[in-house]
């Protein structure tokens, strides 16, 4: 079984770099799991950083729970 990749998205929320390393481990795994920490939260509701990201990666978002989010490629 693969391992899914895990990325946290921190202080600096959803950055250009998130969303760099986001769309490599996409096209590499095909799915992706986001750890939203407590410092991301502060500023947006999870909600509105999981749409953001899953925009801005292309990606969807395949199951949300809690703070974890995982993103898959779009086909």
């Amino acid at each position: 079984m693969d391992e899914i990749t895990t990325i946290n998205v921190g202080k600096n929320g959803v950055s250009d770099e998130v969303v760099a390393e986001m769309k490599a481990q996409l096209r590499k795994r095909g799915s992706v799991r986001v750890k939203f920490l407590k410092a991301a939260r502060a500023d947006k509701d999870r909600r509105e950083l999981a749409a953001e990201l899953s925009r801005r990666a292309s990606a969807a978002v395949a199951f949300s729970r809690g703070n974890v989010i995982v993103l898959e490629k779009r086909r």
